[in-house]
């Protein structure tokens, strides 16, 4: 599991759009659909619900989003330290 993947869904997640995550993160908004869907074979779960050009995480995706904000939180300070 790559931990760019799991930034990317947090700041989809926190943006509520594919496309200002995009901005954001300054990937092309098919990069960041592209490292979600890899994210959801990974997990085997759909994390995201689309609907128009808003997205929601789904029960799936709103279990794992704390875990996601705390694992890297603590890569973070692994190299810190």
């Amino acid at each position: 599991m790559d931990t760019r993947f799991l930034q990317t869904f947090i700041t989809v997640v926190d943006m509520g759009s594919i496309a200002e995550a995009s901005r954001r993160l300054d990937l092309a908004p098919t990069t960041v659909a592209q490292q979600i869907r890899a994210l959801e074979a990974d997990i085997g779960a759909q994390l995201l619900t689309r609907s128009g050009r808003t997205v929601k995480p789904t029960v799936v995706g709103t279990r794992i989003l704390e875990r996601a904000r705390d694992l890297l939180s603590d890569v973070r300070d692994l190299h810190s330290a």
